[in-house]
């Protein structure tokens, strides 16, 4: 493999000490040995194959890392995640906002707002068509929770039941877990 002559074997070492980004760090460090470079052994001349071996990598990730290495020089090697603005919202805060006050109130068929509700809600209101998952985040992200009674069996009867639990002795007098013998 050829490596651009962006730093020398002894700079690339120095990077590897100052490096303060784990990405970085990773990029030009040996897992499997501290002392070692993936770039520098590319330029000691070992095969892709090789550093992968010894970095615990995938030869396509010593391919790409070198590659980048040569276009970029050293910067090329930087985690550039943190520079990454991610994916732009799917509502503007105006939507947002009209979300909001739509939520304050009864869905349009009565009842409890609910995810597929709001989800059509917005589609016909606003025009945007979005899957149930930015719909619960959206949620969320307002402060919303997941507020849904604890189900009941339709035959269950509340008397008896309430029998039961004065007529039973506390948990903690049972022996074992559960009342077991």
């Amino acid at each position: 493999m050829t490596v651009a002559d962006h730093l020398t074997l002894n700079e690339l070492w120095r990077r590897v000490k100052k490096a303060k980004d784990p990405i970085e760090k990773h990029r030009f460090k040996v897992r499997a040995s501290p002392v070692t470079l993936a770039v520098y052994h590319a330029k000691r001349g070992l095969t892709a194959k090789e550093i992968a071996k010894i970095t615990l990598s995938s030869i396509r990730w010593v391919q790409e890392t070198v590659r980048r290495y040569n276009r970029e020089g050293p910067e090329g090697l930087r985690d550039k995640r943190h520079q990454n603005p991610g994916q732009k919202p799917k509502l503007t805060p105006e939507e947002q906002r009209r979300v909001l006050e739509a939520l304050q109130g009864p869905p349009p068929d009565g009842g409890l707002w609910t995810g597929p509700k709001l989800r059509d809600w917005v589609e016909r209101e606003l025009g945007k068509k979005l899957s149930l998952y930015p719909i619960y985040r959206l949620l969320h992200e307002m402060g919303f929770a997941l507020r849904v009674p604890r189900p009941r069996h339709a035959k269950a009867d509340g008397e008896a039941q309430e029998a039961f639990k004065k007529t039973s002795p506390p948990r903690s007098r049972r022996r074992g877990p559960r009342g077991g013998r």
